[in-house]
């Protein structure tokens, strides 16, 4: 009885750190509505004018990189880059 009770004690630990370790993580719905609304600004057209791709994770946090359809003005690639905990760092603009 003893050892299904450490069991069982250790097993609810571990769900808890698990847990605790996930919530850390930021919601990807969020990261990437940043990064829309982000661009969208900086390049001065509407959401539906950026595709973005899968958020890679890196060093200081997350990267979501893009591309926006600035219509005459061509089109615009850049990368979001957040932090840690998800907050918008920069918005960096691909240099020609």
């Amino acid at each position: 009885m003893r050892n299904s009770s450490l069991l069982l004690a250790a097993s609810l630990g571990l769900v808890l750190i698990s847990n605790a370790i996930a919530s850390d993580r930021p919601d990807p719905g969020k990261l990437t509505t940043h990064c829309l609304d982000a661009a969208a600004k900086k390049f001065d057209v509407k959401n539906d004018y950026i595709q973005l791709q899968p958020i890679q994770p890196a060093d200081a946090g997350y990267t979501i990189a893009g591309t926006a359809d600035a219509g005459m003005d061509g089109k615009k690639n850049f990368t979001c880059q957040f932090d840690k905990k998800g907050k918008l760092a920069n918005l960096v603009p691909e240099g020609k």
